[in-house]
């Protein structure tokens, strides 16, 4: 049930150029707030199935996955996370190319200053680094390699 409905608020961000943060908090509020140990555990196996298919939704796995770890309080990653080390880390190296991608492709109908999306695309590795920093600290994982 999770996973379906994870992936259809995955998808429904391809309709919007911007989104505002209370897309995040939107879902987080109807699907995380409140869960226990028992229904997070499975939710974090789900995020990470749907993360090694779809990387292109990197940040709002690793911002989901941040609040069911924080929901259930937990450190500890499932083992599929551990089985899929080499594929996320894989997504981590990518970020880049990722990002620019992804970015270039939201404004490239828009007449915006190449100079401001290059910002954009900027701030958004940036971002995304971030993110993937503090996932990597707060595992049970080394994500050495």
């Amino acid at each position: 049930m999770f996973k379906e409905e994870l992936m259809k608020f995955l998808l429904s961000t391809e309709s919007f150029n911007e989104l505002d943060e209370s897309y995040m908090s939107d879902f987080d509020f109807k699907h995380v707030q409140g869960i226990s140990y028992e229904q997070g555990y499975p939710m974090l196996i789900d995020c990470c199935e749907v993360w090694i298919q779809y990387p292109e939704y990197t940040w709002e796995l690793i911002d989901i996955m941040g609040s069911i770890k924080n929901m259930i309080s937990t450190n500890t990653f499932p083992d599929i996370f551990i089985e899929n080390k080499q594929n996320i880390l894989a997504i981590y190296f990518d970020t880049e190319n990722r990002v620019r991608t992804l970015i270039s492709r939201v404004h490239e109908s828009d007449n915006v200053d190449e100079k401001i999306i290059e910002s954009s695309i900027e701030s958004g590795i940036k971002d995304e680094k971030l993110m993937f920093a503090g996932l990597f600290y707060r595992s049970n994982i080394n994500w050495s390699v």
